[in-house]
């Protein structure tokens, strides 16, 4: 694609999608191919994630930058506010004191954001339309990283994902992370916890890959990136205060060329959080307060039906009376046969309408159908249990502890990687 083309559409973007008169306000001397979008709010200590990126990583050949956006609503506490404007010093200083040719800390204030959308959506938002901005200037279609203020990355994380979109196709992607899950940061409690949050995550991504639903990647604001042409071409990140990067991420995967980068690891903090009504923080925060037990998770006979209906449309079986029981309680045949004349009128090929089937039927669906069945048909279960069922029929033997189970599955996702059809 010609540069015209890059800074046409970019630019196309900046006109529809843009929320903020945020422009950049410095004049880097640095060409990058890679910007690490940060959003940042009540922040006690950025300074590990900071130090992660600038002194930990292996040696490299292309210039970075980092973007972190401190934000918060215009009618924030006192308190907040304070630990912010401390964020922006550190931030300011550590630039002065730490800044290359090769790698750049530029940190942005954000203090007026409306309370009704004021939340991590919005200022991620604002930091990756900051890096678009940047790439567009440059004309040059750069990489653009998610991560969040309370995690680290490993030594490789810049080449590999550098490396990721150099040698192949692909215009976005997850990237694999580990909470940790030892230590002597957290109580032990704090991190059985996040063994089975993380354990679960796992569970449903590798259930849905079972079940032959393309989408199954994690959707994990912390570990993703873009290169800036998809960005816009999708529209941008949204400003929902909860929840952003699972939509955004879902359209990068229906729209885009997605896989997943495996040879980068994301650490993201098993820290409490009630800041969104879900994500890990607030995991573990209910899991403390009773309100949620994590040792539960969503039952595999789900799964197993899944399958079954998928199994049925890649073999071209559409009649609705062949469809599992489980199915035909979602949905009537009347709106079956509907959905599927629609498809099927505007598919030229069996891989087209597989296409647009599994568009219409994405991970946003099968998310609220999955919760559908958890609520009126198949309660959670036992997250032990379940693992092992789906361990089994992916003719896999099961490990004898939480830990040794989440070890497995990192291990099978870091050497399985997947890829949107």
């Amino acid at each position: 694609m010609d540069q015209k083309t890059f800074v046409a559409i970019t630019n196309k973007y900046f006109k529809r999608f843009s929320f903020t008169e945020i422009e950049l306000d410095f004049n880097p001397q640095t060409n990058p191919s890679l910007i690490v979008v940060i959003p940042a709010y009540n922040e006690e200590n950025i300074s590990q994630t900071i130090n992660s990126l600038f002194f930990n990583q292996n040696e490299f050949s292309f210039e970075v930058e980092i973007i972190v956006l401190v934000n918060n609503s215009i009618d924030e506490e006192v308190s907040i506010v304070k630990t912010n404007k401390e964020t922006m010093e550190f931030l300011d200083d550590f630039a002065v004191k730490n800044n290359t040719d090769k790698i750049s800390l530029y940190s942005y204030y954000v203090k007026d954001l409306n309370p009704k959308h004021a939340g991590v959506g919005w200022a991620r938002k604002i930091g990756m339309d900051l890096a678009l901005k940047r790439f567009n200037k440059l004309d040059y279609n750069g990489i653009i990283v998610g991560l969040d203020a309370d995690a680290t990355v490993c030594g490789n994380y810049f080449n590999g994902i550098h490396n990721f979109f150099e040698n192949s196709d692909f215009s976005a992607a997850s990237i694999h992370f580990e909470h940790p899950i030892s230590g002597n940061d957290y109580s032990e409690l704090q991190y059985l916890y996040i063994q089975l949050y993380e354990l679960h995550l796992r569970y449903y991504k590798n259930a849905l890959s079972f079940t032959g639903f393309p989408y199954a990647f994690h959707t994990v604001g912390s570990s993703f990136a873009v290169k800036a042409l998809a960005y816009a071409r999708q529209g941008g990140m949204n400003r929902r205060k909860a929840g952003e990067d699972f939509y955004f991420i879902n359209k990068l995967i229906k729209g885009e060329d997605f896989g997943e980068i495996l040879d980068a690891n994301v650490y993201p903090s098993p820290r409490v959080s009630n800041r969104v009504p879900f994500g890990t923080g607030r995991a573990i925060l209910e899991a403390f307060n009773k309100d949620k037990n994590l040792f539960l998770t969503y039952d595999f006979k789900i799964f197993i039906e899944l399958k079954k209906w998928v199994d049925k449309i890649k073999k071209q079986d559409f009649r609705y009376s062949n469809f599992p029981e489980l199915i035909k309680s979602i949905f009537s045949e009347d709106d079956w046969l509907e959905t599927h004349n629609e498809i099927l009128c505007n598919s030229a090929s069996q891989s087209s309408y597989l296409k647009r089937f599994f568009a219409k039927y994405d991970a946003f669906w099968t998310l609220k159908f999955v919760h559908f069945c958890r609520d009126n048909l198949y309660e959670n279960s036992s997250l032990e249990k379940n693992v092992n069922s789906l361990l089994k029929e992916i003719n896999i033997d099961s490990r004898n502890s939480i830990k040794d189970n989440l070890l497995l599955f990192r291990d099978i996702d870091t050497k399985k990687g997947a890829k949107a059809p």
